[in-house]
C-alpha cells in the first residue's frame, strides 16, 4: 500500500562529451516503506524519455546507477532530460517518477574551419598597399575558449598582411609594393593558420596562390649602350650590317619589342637613304 518515493524530484549532473561508455553520470535513489517484494524497487526509464536519450544513457535496474552508454557530443546537444521511474515488485504497483538533467560539458574536439569566400586570381603589380586579395571566415564548433580562434598569415617575405574585418571575418591585403620582375615576385603562396585557445589547442591551415599580373613598368634595354660596327665601302644595297638586340623584363605584349631608326642627317641626306632596320 506504499508507492516508492524518490529522494529528489529532480537530479542534476554533468558529464564531459566523448566520455567512455559505462561512466557514472549520477545515481538516483528511491525508498519504499513496504516489506519484501512490496518494497523491492526496480529502476527503469519512463515513457517520457526521448529516443536519443535512451540511446545515450542506461540505468541499472537494481542500483539506480545512470551511466553513459553512447557517444555524447556537445555540438549535438548540451543538455538532456532523462526521465526515470521506480516501481516496486508488489501487485498493483504504482511507479514514482523523477527527472535527471544531464549537462554535457564541451571538450576541445573540433579543429577550426577556414572558409574562403573571395580569392582574387591575380593582383596587379601596381596595386596600392591595402588592396584586398582574399576574404575568408573562421569558425569552431566548440564553445568558450575551445571555440575562440586566432589567425595568422604565413607569407615569409611576401608583402601581404592579415586584417581583421568583423567578428570571425578576415581579409588579406597587400602591405607594400609588388614587383613581378623580382625573383619569385610573379606568384605567392599564402598560408592562413587558425588555432583555437583550447587545451591542447587545435589548428587548421589553408593555402591560396596569388598571381601578380604585369604592368608595363620596364623600358627595353639594349644588350650594350654603344655598338661599333665596321662596314666596307661600295657594298651592295640590302647587304647585312649588324644586328642589335634588346630585352624587356615585362610580360606578354608589354615585352614585345619593335625596332626603328631615329631620323637624322648624314652629309645632308636622311639616314634612311643609307640604312634600314627590320
Amino acid at each position: 500500500d506504499n508507492a516508492p518515493v524518490f529522494n529528489q524530484s529532480t537530479y542534476k549532473a554533468s558529464v564531459r562529451e566523448n566520455t567512455p561508455s559505462g561512466t557514472l553520470v549520477t545515481k538516483v535513489s528511491a525508498y519504499d516503506l513496504d516489506d519484501g517484494p512490496n518494497g523491492d524497487i526496480v529502476y527503469s526509464f519512463s515513457s517520457h524519455i526521448s529516443a536519443r536519450a535512451r540511446e545515450l544513457f542506461g540505468i541499472a535496474p537494481r542500483t539506480g546507477r545512470l551511466e553513459v552508454s553512447g557517444e555524447l557530443d556537445y555540438e549535438e546537444s548540451s543538455v538532456y532530460q532523462v526521465y526515470v521511474q521506480a516501481k516496486d515488485l508488489g501487485p498493483n504497483a504504482v511507479p514514482a517518477h523523477c527527472k535527471v538533467l544531464v549537462r554535457v560539458l564541451d571538450a576541445n574536439d573540433n579543429a577550426p574551419e577556414i572558409s574562403f569566400s573571395t580569392v582574387k586570381e591575380a593582383v596587379s603589380e601596381a596595386a596600392a598597399p591595402g588592396t584586398v586579395v582574399a576574404l575568408f571566415s573562421v569558425s569552431d564548433r566548440d564553445s568558450e575558449e575551445n571555440g575562440q580562434v586566432q589567425c595568422e598569415l604565413l607569407q615569409g617575405d611576401a608583402p601581404f598582411r592579415l586584417k581583421s574585418s568583423f567578428k570571425n571575418y578576415y581579409t588579406i591585403v597587400t602591405e607594400g609594393p609588388l614587383d613581378r620582375e623580382q625573383p619569385g615576385g610573379d606568384a605567392y603562396t599564402l598560408t592562413v593558420v587558425a588555432r583555437d585557445r583550447g587545451e591542447p589547442p587545435l589548428s587548421t591551415s589553408k593555402s591560396i596562390q596569388v598571381r601578380v599580373s604585369d604592368v608595363n613598368d620596364n623600358a627595353p634595354r639594349f644588350s650594350q649602350p654603344v655598338y661599333q660596327v665596321y662596314v666596307s665601302e661600295n657594298n651592295v644595297p640590302g647587304a647585312y650590317i649588324y644586328a642589335v638586340s634588346a630585352t624587356d623584363r615585362d610580360q606578354g605584349a608589354n615585352a614585345q619589342l619593335a625596332y626603328s631608326i631615329l631620323e637624322s642627317q648624314i652629309q645632308g641626306m636622311s639616314v634612311f637613304t643609307y640604312v634600314s632596320i627590320n
